[in-house]
């Protein structure tokens, strides 16, 4: 019978043109066997042959989810390459996955860029669920903690970054500019500042080369490169392959650069600690006394990825936030002139603003939580995998699942927001013109486990830096230029705004 068997399999392939036909029919049948998904997932889109659904997903993901998720629910799976993804598409079972089975969606899924970013693994961002990861995390907020709120952060606005940006809006002397770069300088000073303990000019050679290896990084990873969800473009050395490990190792070689003079100067006998990675660092050698596990788990990767995490992470989602701050309220002066006369009333022009100012500026809480809610900077989170058998919105789920949580789409919900496309500050505030407690359905650092680390210094940030600019400056549009444009644009999964000019008048009297 085998023998039977075999004469007939070599009569087939007998011919050229045979051969070529069995090839066809294996391909065809392996590209319609990589459609299926596993029986117990949720229904979801089709997609197409060996990529899945990846085309619709290269141009604005959030969008894209949003639309089938309105097709096919609130849960709901999809292909990327030969990857089955479920998508959660709404508060209810973000909060039920994130919040109530936190720790069951804890864990990060594998993606080749994200594994050359963080040196397979080895950061708190993109790093597995493990007893490791939970002591890098704790060690990073920690670290983060000391700049995160009082004099500390109020010192790095008030007395190095901001008054270095005035210098450099001054220089345009009433031009038009674009702002994006002079955000890049005053945010880049503060973090710069926090990790490093070194201020920069805007014409910085140093500071110059790092915007240029963070911008030709984001554009190189794009919304993620093939290999993230073909594992065989692992082992193909494509263009954009090539480009994101070029950047990646640029990006690290500045990091390590910055931690080999913090060792220097320790080593030296300088002990001040002036710097988050001295932090870092005395904490490192307060583990290499004491012994034990920990000395194994904080490794000098692990501290130029913690640093490489505040650094580029925190750096990158602020200035576009800021930015869409500026184009926001340049968009509407009448929203900016009613920022001025509260703080105007409350703070003056005599002093920088305080963190002690929250409570006072309600109506500019209110307009920073609508730009970011409007403009949600990280759309799609950073996707989660489960951690053991587990279920969300009706639906089992097994381990090592890809989820990914659509916060766009909650932030345009018509089920928790009035006219969600509308940009009105206002529905963040009571009838006696006070902030709402914590409105159900705002989530823009995610939630649960793998909340952003940075959240308390991003939020603290962003208030004195918003109070500050429009404090010292009305932002207008050009003498015969448009108004900046307010459609959403993601690269790199962050949600971007179009470049734009505006003219700053200084306010100072």
């Amino acid at each position: 019978m085998l023998t039977y068997i075999l004469h007939n399999i070599f009569d087939i392939l007998n011919t050229p043109t045979n051969v070529i036909l069995l090839l066809l029919v294996f391909i065809i049948t392996y590209g319609l066997f990589s459609l299926r998904k596993p029986s117990e997932f949720p229904p979801g889109p089709m997609g197409y042959p060996f990529i899945g659904s990846m085309i619709d997903l290269m141009k604005e993901p959030h969008l894209t989810l949003t639309k089938y998720g309105k097709k096919y629910g609130d849960v709901f799976t999809m292909k990327i390459g030969s990857q089955p993804v479920i998508v959660l598409n709404s508060l209810d079972v973000i909060k039920e996955a994130l919040v109530k089975k936190q720790n069951d969606f804890a864990g990060r899924p594998y993606f080749y860029s994200c594994n050359l970013m963080s040196e397979k693994s080895q950061n708190i961002i993109f790093g597995d669920f493990t007893a490791k990861w939970k002591l890098q995390r704790k060690i990073g907020h920690q670290a983060i903690r000391n700049y995160a709120s009082g004099e500390k952060l109020e010192s790095l606005v008030r007395c190095e970054a901001f008054p270095t940006f005035q210098r450099a809006v001054a220089q345009n002397n009433g031009r038009p500019f674009l702002p994006k770069p002079l955000l890049f300088l005053l945010v880049g000073n503060i973090i710069a500042s926090m990790c490093f303990g070194k201020r920069y000019e805007y014409e910085d050679r140093e500071l110059l080369k790092f915007m240029r290896v963070l911008n030709d990084l984001s554009e190189s990873l794009g919304n993620g490169i093939t290999a993230d969800f073909v594992p065989m473009f692992r082992y193909i050395p494509t263009p954009g392959h090539i480009e994101v490990k070029k950047r990646v190792n640029e990006l690290q070689k500045i990091i390590q650069c910055k931690i080999d003079e913090h060792k220097d100067r320790l080593e030296k006998g300088n002990k001040d600690v002036e710097s988050l990675i001295d932090d870092i660092l005395s904490i490192q050698r307060e583990a290499e006394s004491a012994g034990g596990d920990r000395t194994i788990q904080l490794t000098d990767v692990n501290i130029r990825q913690t640093v490489s995490d505040i650094f580029a992470a925190g750096l990158d989602t602020t200035i576009n936030t800021l930015n869409w701050f500026v184009a926001y309220l340049t968009y509407y002066p009448d929203v900016q002139s009613k920022v001025q006369r509260e703080i105007d009333d409350v703070i003056g022009d005599g002093r920088l603003p305080l963190l002690s100012d929250k409570g006072k500026l309600p109506y500019c809480k209110a307009v920073i939580h609508e730009v970011m809610r409007i403009r949600t900077v990280v759309p799609l989170a950073i996707p989660h995998t489960t951690t053991v058998d587990t279920s969300v919105g009706g639906y089992v789920i097994p381990k090592n699942t890809w989820i990914w949580c659509n916060l766009w789409n909650v932030h345009m919900d018509e089920k928790h927001w009035e006219e969600p496309e509308t940009f009105r500050p206002e529905r963040f505030l009571d009838s006696d013109g006070k902030m709402l407690p914590n409105l159900d359905g705002y989530m823009p650092f995610s939630a649960g486990r793998r909340v952003c680390v940075g959240e308390a210094l991003a939020k603290n940030q962003l208030f004195l830096l918003f109070i500050s600019i429009f404090q010292q400056y009305t932002f207008k549009v050009p003498a015969g230029g448009k108004k900046p444009c307010l459609e959403p644009h993601c690269a790199a999964q962050v949600i971007k705004c179009c470049p734009y000019k505006v003219i700053a008048i200084g306010r100072s009297k």
